[in-house]
């Protein structure tokens, strides 16, 4: 086992956790993952809480000993394990740079996740406003995106980096939830980027295919009681 770098906790469906099996696997990092861990239940317990306080996923134990939690910093770690790789760039401009985009996709992911709480029902109040600021938000945070790309392939430099990563899963998260075919139109040079990220053959496995998500889930009201 002492080829693994370390254990990863995470959950199959959670879209930061595919980024650092993504960043590992493109650096050609073994990792581990903890024996049925089941979510809600295991990182609520003492032992998962002696480790990460906040009993957050994704969690990252080092094969030293060395623990980490919060997406971002975990995909970092995972990523500076290979640092032949290029995916934290060559440079202080490169690397602040991929950090740019990282925080910026995560910025547009909290808003995804504000739209699927609503149309879930989860978010209290639930209101068509409200709804619609989180669409804007969203919409104007992958636009940025979108116009970047109208002249590269990727965000950073000429070859895949952690901000191409983090991007593409975090805008994969969202074709599965309200960006329809109606909204890719508006940004062709993202959904290209996307197709391009994980469809490369080293992150098979990772990410699922992207969807066909012809109309947008809608906002409907709550039942009057």
């Amino acid at each position: 086992m002492s080829d693994i770098a370390g254990t990863l906790w995470t959950s199959p469906g959670q879209y930061t956790g595919r980024v650092i099996k993504a960043a590992a696997a493109f650096g050609g990092i073994k990792l581990g993952f903890p024996a049925n861990y089941v979510h809600h239940e295991d990182n609520h317990k003492e032992e998962f809480k002696s480790k990460f306080p906040h009993s957050k996923i994704p969690a990252w134990l080092g094969s030293d000993g060395f623990t980490l939690f919060e997406s971002a910093p975990v995909a970092r770690y995972v990523a500076s394990l290979a640092p032949n790789s290029g995916l934290l760039g060559s440079n202080l401009r490169e690397r602040t740079l991929i950090d740019q985009w990282v925080h910026l996709i995560e910025e547009v992911n909290d808003n995804t996740e504000n739209i699927e709480e609503i149309l879930d029902g989860d978010l209290v109040p639930y209101t068509k406003p409200m709804h619609t600021t989180f669409i804007s938000q969203q919409l104007r945070g992958l636009t940025t995106l979108n116009n970047h790309l109208a002249t590269r392939t990727f965000f950073v430099g000429e070859r895949i980096t952690l901000a191409d990563i983090y991007v593409g899963a975090l805008v994969l998260r969202a074709c599965h939830i309200n960006i329809d075919t109606a909204e890719r139109k508006k940004l062709p040079h993202l959904m290209r980027h996307l197709e391009t990220v994980v469809n490369q053959p080293v992150f098979e496995g990772i990410f699922p295919s992207v969807p066909v998500l012809e109309k947008a889930r809608a906002y409907v009201p709550p039942k009057k009681k």
